[in-house]
């Protein structure tokens, strides 16, 4: 399947990954930071090799693919920066704060009512399509003491199939095509940990132009306790950084500085 095929209704998208999460649109500017960018990979990213990388680079949004992770459903997004060249406009006019455009997107229309028992009496089959576009059916009922709403035959088995586990979220959408979407919120398994894994920032090096700092330290140290208190391990899962491969920081960092998209 090409990529485009893989991409995700933007409604469903921010439906799974929750109202905390804010996305930039096309065409707003935005600062792409290569440091933050390496904190999330999963290996160690040495920019020692790399041409002179900047702190930051201002950058317009050229493209954001919504997307989700094939074997866990967890979604993603992928943003293609164009950099921003001294000639273009500077980073003072409104167009300059991404997140805040975003406001003025079109939310989905939703309404919720409380199912009386006339309401949810007889048993129901249920078609929903997960972010893969695989359909699963389920049977909803309401029974129990005291009654409540279950999903019975076909819950399991999704279930199973999506490794969920006490804590996460089920986000079930009516999408603007009148299919049923479901969903899945992982909950958060740590914060960081793993030993922590230079990345060959060294402003006395020369190959940045400014020292990071700030959040980043403070990441780095509260990373640093959590490995010494667990052994980088949490309910005998390994803890890693992130899911970015090193390389691809690399090169998004190297293309950044080039001023290349």
């Amino acid at each position: 399947m090409k990529e485009a095929e893989k991409c995700l209704d933007s409604q469903l998208w921010h439906a799974c990954a929750g109202s905390m999460v804010q996305m930039p649109p096309v065409n707003s500017k935005v600062f792409y930071f290569p440091q933050g960018h390496s904190e999330h990979a999963s290996g160690n990213v040495d920019f020692r090799n790399c041409p002179r990388v900047p702190a930051y680079v201002p950058c317009r949004v050229s493209t954001v693919k919504f997307m989700a992770d094939p074997e866990t459903d967890e979604v993603f997004a992928k943003i293609r920066l164009v950099p921003i060249t001294r000639n273009e406009d500077s980073f003072d006019d409104d167009a300059a704060v991404g997140i805040s455009a975003s406001e003025n997107q079109d939310k989905p229309a939703s309404f919720a009512k409380t199912l009386t028992q006339s309401d949810a009496n007889n048993v129901q089959t249920i078609l929903a399509k997960d972010v893969h576009g695989e359909t699963w059916k389920f049977r909803h009922i309401y029974r129990g003491t005291p009654r409540r709403h279950l999903l019975t035959t076909g819950w399991s088995t999704f279930v199973n199939h999506k490794k969920l586990v006490a804590g996460d979220s089920i986000v079930f959408m009516r999408a603007e095509s009148g299919d049923l979407c479901v969903g899945i919120r992982r909950a958060k398994r740590g914060t960081g940990g793993g030993p922590e894994m230079p990345t060959g920032w060294n402003p006395a090096g020369g190959n940045s132009v400014m020292p990071y700092g700030g959040f980043s330290a403070f990441l780095r140290e509260d990373e640093s306790k959590l490995s010494r208190n667990t052994n980088g391990y949490t309910n005998g899962n390994w803890i890693g950084r992130g899911r970015v491969k090193a390389e691809e920081v690399i090169e998004a960092a190297t293309l950044a500085a080039n001023g290349t998209l």
